[in-house]
């Protein structure tokens, strides 16, 4: 498994103004141009953009850096047991800006939904997701985070004041506009939505009983709070559709940002940048959390990985000793041509097999003490050509059989 991740735990405050525009369906469609690329998840959310895929070569990784070099000012690579911890530590909550955030098991989960309907969950990725879903579970259960829902949204909304009577509206219906809908009823603020696509708002505007805007930027004008949470890649609200309104306050939750930063000095502005430095002092007060749900990150890693690697130390050491006893009957089936005597064909076979034994013996130690053979592109290449042998024997059979 490999992975590359743009995220907020790796470049801080950077992060926001790293990532330029990223559309799901497109990062898809680019990874079916791989044809090696046999599984992939992509997770994007107001602090991470990562691609989890499988297999993993030099060739891969490259073809997927030349899309996000397009995209981020700057990444980084895992593979093998460091690609599964960190999305275990992602489950958990925490490589969040808010430590112990509790969206994100829900987007993981999204992220796994989509995956299935582009045809890119296999059964290493399943196997992956579940056991991570199961991990982030387990972490707030025994930590009693489910008690302190924290969130992005919620974090971000402490940060402004709302006063009453005052006119609030939400920019975008995904699921970041979906959270701050939710927060905002909860907190009993009257809002409206207002969203580019009118049946996403629908959703909303039924769900928690408010009305919709248009898609109008002067119609905006008129309210006294704005905030927006879409993944546009363009502003949205700039320092002209600001002048001569009522707007007082902007919440900014855009990834990339929403709104410009030249703003009116009149009007309060708090964006993803700001809202971090806030969000990082606001997750001291989490040790507790922080330390217990490591340990039982690394717990349940321990477990998995030594569990995974048994499975595919024996599956890779059956396929090479399953290639190796066709060669050999190959090569028995050579000799049965040829004028020999019989009663020597099992010491024939025999020392055929003494001598693959003798040259396969320090691949199979080699694998048998790796600690990692997943993330091996040595190994990842013994497969492929492992694949390419078995279909050739295979290909024989059928030209033989026609």
């Amino acid at each position: 498994m490999f992975l590359i991740k743009v995220t907020y735990g790796d470049l801080g405050s950077l992060y926001f103004s790293s990532v330029k525009d990223l559309q799901i369906d497109e990062v898809y469609d680019y990874i079916k141009k791989n044809e090696r690329i046999e599984e992939a998840l992509v997770l994007w959310t107001c602090n991470r953009f990562e691609i989890y895929f499988y297999p993993g070569d030099r060739e891969t990784v490259e073809f997927l850096e030349d899309y996000i070099n397009e995209k981020s000012l700057k990444h980084s690579v895992a593979h093998g047991l460091d690609a599964i911890k960190h999305l275990f530590l992602v489950s958990a909550g925490m490589d969040s800006m808010v430590i112990g955030e509790n969206e994100i098991l829900g987007q993981v989960r999204d992220a796994w939904e989509v995956s299935k309907r582009k045809g890119f969950s296999g059964a290493n990725l399943n196997e992956l997701l579940k056991k991570s879903l199961e991990i982030g579970r387990k972490a707030r259960r025994e930590n009693g985070n489910g008690k302190r829902v924290r969130s992005v949204a919620g974090e971000a909304l402490d940060q402004i004041k709302i006063l009453p009577g005052q006119k609030v509206l939400v920019i975008g219906a995904g699921d970041l506009g979906t959270q701050v809908s939710s927060f905002l009823s909860r907190k009993g603020i009257p809002f409206s939505i207002s969203n580019r696509s009118t049946e996403r708002a629908k959703e909303i505007s039924k769900a928690f009983g408010v009305r919709i805007e248009d898609f109008d930027k002067k119609k905006w004008k008129s309210y006294d709070v704005v905030i927006t949470a879409t993944k546009s890649a363009e502003i949205i609200l700039e320092r002209k559709d600001v002048m001569n309104s009522k707007i007082k306050t902007v919440l900014d939750l855009g990834v990339p940002p929403n709104v410009s930063q030249e703003l009116p000095d009149t009007v309060k502005l708090v964006n993803m940048e700001l809202l971090s430095k806030t969000i990082s002092a606001n997750n001291d007060g989490t040790g507790d959390y922080a330390t217990r749900s490591l340990k039982i990150v690394n717990d349940e890693f321990e477990k998995f990985s030594q569990k995974i690697m048994n499975v595919d130390r024996e599956e890779f050491l059956k396929r090479i000793y399953d290639y190796s006893n066709k060669v050999i009957e190959e090569e028995m089936k050579y000799f049965e041509k040829k004028p020999y005597n019989r009663e020597n064909k099992a010491q024939i076979k025999k020392g055929l097999e003494s001598t693959r034994n003798k040259l396969l013996g320090f691949v199979v130690n080699g694998i048998k003490n790796a600690k990692d053979i997943r993330s091996s592109e040595t190994v990842t290449k013994m497969e492929m050509i492992l694949n390419e042998n078995f279909s050739r024997y295979e290909t024989k059979k059928t030209k033989k059989v026609s």
